[in-house]
């Protein structure tokens, strides 16, 4: 089983498109729009975001019968939820799986959605491995051995963690456990690839930045396996938007806060409220996008300098016929570099769109973020025909560039070499009573994650809610 943390599941950041078929945001629906006057009303609170995290929020403190206002910078809700219909079905471009489903909140907020939901294809067994390079093709239980190997050792190198009193990265680890260091070429090619899938994929980092001491430190709420969504994410965050004041299309810009309230501005525009809960992505706060007035204090800052946001993304290509069959619910493609287009995951079972879905991390990411559209095109294409023996081209694409998203500058966030995973415990904790952050990043119980995400918010308004009685 292959961990997969997004793409899987965030909160707050939109996918930029590309041609043949450009994703644009109009293709989303339209939750709640409302026009901003010069000066609004006052509220009790105020959620910056309709991210999961923000709509949660937002839902808990107007059920308890508060005031409450959501702006949003983008055209649409759900932020990183994006459920993207170009193509006629509800493809997600964003969050695609509800992890952990025993006890999962998502779960339950899926079926009164109307959402369906369908067993995660990394978890149904019936993966195949394609190695270009050599030629061979790997399944079954002698594809699980390798899957075995890695996960041994990936837990051997957490493991020597215990021993050490200086941070190092889960890669320096790696490289010093004897059953890694015994791998030839070909098997540690093909050890490469699974690391990517189990560790890149999870962090949106490589192995080389993501620390040692803070590797699978933070708490899993809830156990069991995953679900692979495939009815339409937005369909959850439509749900918990429900009669909701969201105001779109509105950039916030400053928050003035202090025991006499909050002020938060927008352009020309500003709201009043008693409280504030900021839910944008930490890619957002780590450019300094919003300006706090007075700052924030020091240890709230540094906590954010602490944490740092890695960058995942896809690319989907679609045919006239799904020529690689049914047979098998994903690939593994290994090629000279195995941490790139390291994996694809077949669209005609879960979504009946004879399409691939290609995923790239980290530092791989972001520099197949600087090729054109057509670029992309080609190079995936390339690998697909060269690891299914066909000549077949693509009749449509589209990738995802989380990178360059000006309201997420990344995917997720990570805990780096040398940083303490208290970080996270900072930014749960409310600024004041009238400041709280919520969202991924800001939660050591399932960060990464649409269930750390929607708990991160409900936690948050419960705190603000305490204070305003």
């Amino acid at each position: 089983m292959k961990r997969r943390r997004f793409l899987y599941g965030l909160m707050s950041g939109t996918l930029l498109g590309c041609a043949p078929t450009v994703a644009t945001e109009s293709s989303a629906p339209q939750i709640v729009k409302k026009k901003a006057a010069a000066v609004a009303s006052s509220y009790d609170v105020i959620v910056v975001g309709a991210g999961i995290a923000g709509l949660a929020a937002a839902q808990a403190i107007q059920a308890a019968g508060k005031r409450v206002v959501v702006l949003e910078a983008r055209s649409r809700i759900g932020g990183r939820i994006w459920s993207w219909r170009n193509w006629g079905k509800p493809i997600e471009l964003g969050a695609n799986w509800i992890h952990t489903k025993t006890g999962n909140p998502l779960v339950n907020l899926a079926k009164q959605a109307g959402v369906s939901t369908t067993s995660d294809p990394e978890e149904a067994g019936d993966e195949r491995l394609i190695d270009t390079i050599n030629g061979t093709s790997l399944t079954g239980s002698a594809l699980e051995s390798h899957y075995t190997r890695a996960y041994d050792i990936i837990e051997r190198a957490v493991a020597r963690g215990d021993n050490l009193d200086t941070d190092v990265s889960l890669r320096t680890s790696i490289s010093q456990v004897a059953a890694f260091k015994q791998l030839n070429a070909t098997n540690k090619r093909l050890f490469e690839s699974m690391l990517a899938q189990i560790v890149d994929d999870e962090y949106a980092i490589e192995s080389e930045k993501v620390s040692l001491f803070g590797y699978e430190e933070e708490n899993a709420a809830y156990t069991g396996s995953d679900l692979f969504v495939n009815g339409g994410y937005d369909g959850i965050a439509t749900h918990v938007a429900k009669n909701l004041s969201i105001i779109q299309n509105t950039v916030v810009t400053k928050i003035a806060w202090g025991k006499s309230g909050v002020t938060v501005t927008a352009g020309s525009k500003s709201w009043q409220a008693k409280a504030v809960i900021v839910t944008l992505p930490l890619g957002v706060l780590k450019a300094n996008k919003v300006t706090f007035t007075p700052a924030l204090p020091s240890t709230y800052q540094t906590a954010i300098n602490q944490l740092a946001t890695g960058v995942l993304n896809r690319c989907i290509l679609k045919f006239d016929t799904a020529f690689w069959g049914d047979t098998y619910s994903t690939f593994t493609i290994v090629g000279n570099d195995p941490h790139q287009w390291y994996q694809m995951i077949p669209l005609n079972g879960p979504y009946g769109i004879p399409a691939l879905a290609a995923f790239n991390a980290g530092s791989q990411a972001r520099a197949l973020e600087a090729k054109t559209d057509a670029q992309l095109t080609a190079e995936m294409t390339a690998i697909v025909q060269k690891a299914f023996g066909t000549k077949k081209s693509s009749n449509g694409m589209v990738a995802t560039r989380w990178g360059q998203d000006p309201y997420a500058l990344g995917a997720y966030s990570y805990v780096p070499v040398g940083s303490p995973i208290r970080a996270r415990t900072v930014l749960a904790t409310p600024v004041s009573a009238q400041l709280a952050f919520a969202g991924e990043a800001y939660t050591n119980t399932d960060p990464s994650t649409v269930h750390g995400a929607y708990n991160s918010g409900r936690k948050a308004a419960s705190a603000i809610l305490k204070t305003l009685g």
